[in-house]
């Protein structure tokens, strides 16, 4: 496991991510909803079970479900995502996950896509999401995998050490956070993102800058629209039950 320091304050965390923007998000809107689609399977037969989407951003996701038979309700902080998720017709919580927590609200099931990673403290924000899960209820959560091989071999190239991520888990280290919180870990898996070559492109050429020039002829060269399945193994997706 790994993590940033210092951290930034509380208050300052929670401006910066009410104050999130993300155009790039809406233009791999397409994108996204393929990789939700896929990682829905995951969850099982709808049958009408309720769903908090923890860092439901756009609604993407909250749509999928919906479809699917659903009866989906999001947390974001960001106002101008929850808005965008607002937009689509759902209910978005734009409030802390304790302070929801702390409200009695339960679901059949909760997920964090890519939300683990930006938490300051994921203990105690893992113990809030048990609150919210009903008892026999399942939490999905994704997040990059620290303890790849991928990641251990690029070192501090490695393209998911940024800013916004404060902790870095290896399955185990997040197994075992689980386990401690209150949740039985069922499931662990590589989690495979389906993205643009142009996305892809860009993402290379940012993080092995000598070949920066090559990557960006191919990338003019290449449909933008075209979609890749991706997953070189420091994605990890896990699946735990809140016990009866």
């Amino acid at each position: 496991m790994m993590f940033q320091w210092p951290i930034q304050s509380p208050d300052a965390l929670l401006q910066a991510y009410q104050d999130v923007e993300d155009p790039l998000y809406v233009a791999e809107k397409d994108n996204r909803y393929h990789t939700f689609r896929r990682v829905l399977r995951e969850l099982g037969p709808a049958q009408g079970r309720t769903l908090l989407d923890v860092g439901a951003y756009c609604g993407y996701f909250l749509d999928v479900a919906r479809d699917a038979g659903f009866r989906p309700e999001g947390l974001e902080l960001s106002r101008w995502a929850g808005n965008n998720a607002r937009g689509l017709g759902f209910t978005v919580h734009g409030v802390p996950l304790k302070e929801l927590a702390a409200k009695g609200l339960q679901y059949d099931v909760v997920t964090l896509w890519d939300v683990v990673e930006h938490f300051a403290d994921p203990r105690e924000e893992l113990k809030a999401a048990l609150k919210l899960v009903r008892p026999g209820g399942r939490i999905y959560l994704s997040t990059i995998d620290v303890g790849s091989l991928l990641a251990r071999v690029m070192g501090g190239q490695w393209p998911w050490l940024m800013d916004m991520h404060l902790f870095y888990f290896g399955r185990r280290t997040l197994a075992m956070l689980l386990e401690e919180v209150g949740f039985h870990v069922t499931d662990a898996r590589t989690y495979t993102h389906i993205i643009s070559a142009d996305y892809l492109l860009r993402k290379v050429g940012a993080s092995f800058t000598p070949a920066a020039p090559v990557l960006e002829l191919v990338r003019r060269g290449v449909p933008s629209n075209w979609s890749i399945p991706f997953n070189l193994g420091d994605n990890m997706l896990m699946a735990a039950e809140r016990p009866l």
